[in-house]
């Protein structure tokens, strides 16, 4: 049954994980998601959230996500601040789709591997969350291409001083 689904039952309930977060994009993000929606306003450069300074589990993250100027580039947010993307019905974009960094939720990882499943997310409290994730076609193996390709994407952005360049003048700056 759908409601079975973590996913279903914690967004029926006015949860998710859509949900008040900055949903960093890459550049390979944002061209796959620009051939999904055939538009490139569906992104924002701003600020991260004073939370979002905190790197917790991986000090890699903030040198790569950020450019100089302390800015990163997120996924544009409704007035409730829940992803652009997200409708009653879910995310608009097919799975392949969607941010490197939506893909491997609920996993948590650092650049060199999965470190474990998101305390927040529902599927955490299952004592079969990892069957659950197989379940929704997301194995541990699929996991750690994704969080391979999301490193990878990071990396040549920072090495090729791309990051914020002009397949940016579409997103707005805030």
């Amino acid at each position: 049954m759908m409601n079975d689904i973590p996913c279903i039952a914690c967004a029926l309930t006015g949860g998710s994980c859509c949900l008040n977060r900055q949903i960093v994009l890459t550049l390979g993000d944002v061209q796959r998601i620009n051939v999904c929606v055939g538009q490139h306003d569906f992104f924002t450069i701003e600020k991260p959230e004073p939370w979002y300074l905190d790197p917790f589990y991986d000090p890699a993250w903030l040198p790569l996500v950020l450019n100089p100027e302390g800015l990163f580039r997120v996924l544009k947010r409704n007035s409730d601040k829940s992803c652009g993307m997200l409708t009653k019905t879910g995310c608009v974009l097919p799975f392949e789709s969607r941010p490197l960094v939506c893909q491997l939720h609920p996993y948590m990882y650092t650049e060199t591997e999965i470190i474990g499943i998101d305390d927040t997310c529902p599927i955490s409290k299952e004592k079969d969350g990892l069957t659950i994730l197989d379940k929704l076609n997301m194995p541990m193996e699929k996991a750690i291409g994704w969080q391979h390709l999301l490193y990878n994407e990071l990396h040549t952005e920072r090495n090729e001083k791309t990051l914020f360049n002009n397949s940016d003048q579409a997103g707005k700056r805030t």
